[in-house]
């Protein structure tokens, strides 16, 4: 005797096909090999392309931001020496960081962050070596920096900074893994701008106590 059985979708509640019936389940949340290299594709171009934006717009900004219109902010012997100094800790910094995230891959701990995110934030934690090596020892400007177009851009770029996170916070869709972690990375810059920030205005106190003392 034949049996024919009937099911009914939960959602929609209607009869399901036999293709449908045999059709593997997949969750929402769970996507093919073949979408996720996708995806991985589609976020490498998208990264490499902003990557090569950002290039452009950071030559734009350093001819608008100098008074002679060059990209290079030209300093004097002192500030060349203390800049030297800071290159060389910035590059054992990178250099650390990069043999911890080295011992971690080999001992298999994973850290529940995308590997992107692990090296940006390296690239963070070196340039923010050199940048408050640089300020706490007075090379935070240059002979030829316009100081006001400076404070604007990076006004600027934590504005924009902040946009994507709030939006993302607003739609709940933010993570440490997969597309929704780009707003982590914004959120980095966010946390190294304003730690440069502080420590600025942290020695252009200290700097104008001192200059008042010797008055």
């Amino acid at each position: 005797m034949d049996y024919i059985i009937h099911i009914k979708n939960k959602t929609t509640n209607k009869l399901l096909t036999q293709s449908e019936i045999c059709k593997p389940y997949i969750r929402p949340n769970q996507l093919t090999i073949k979408e996720e290299n996708k995806m991985s594709t589609q976020a490498s171009v998208g990264m490499a392309m902003g990557i090569m934006v950002g290039l452009v717009i950071c030559v734009i900004l350093f001819r608008f931001a100098n008074t002679d219109k060059k990209i290079k902010t030209q300093y004097d012997e002192r500030q060349e020496t203390i800049k030297g100094r800071g290159y060389k800790y910035s590059f054992y910094t990178m250099m650390f960081c990069e043999v911890v995230l080295m011992l971690l891959q080999i001992s298999d701990i994973n850290l529940p962050f995308e590997n992107y995110l692990l090296h940006l934030g390296v690239i963070l934690i070196s340039c923010l070596v050199l940048c408050l090596h640089s300020i706490w020892n007075g090379v935070y400007w240059g002979l030829n920096n316009n100081h006001k177009r400076y404070y604007i851009i990076f006004a600027v770029a934590f504005v924009l900074n902040i946009i994507p996170v709030i939006a993302a916070f607003a739609n709940n869709s933010i993570s440490t893994k997969g597309f929704d972690s780009i707003p982590v990375m914004n959120i980095m810059v966010i946390v190294w701008l304003a730690i440069i920030g502080i420590v600025a205005l942290v020695k252009k106190v200290v700097a104008s106590k001192e200059e008042a003392e010797e008055v």
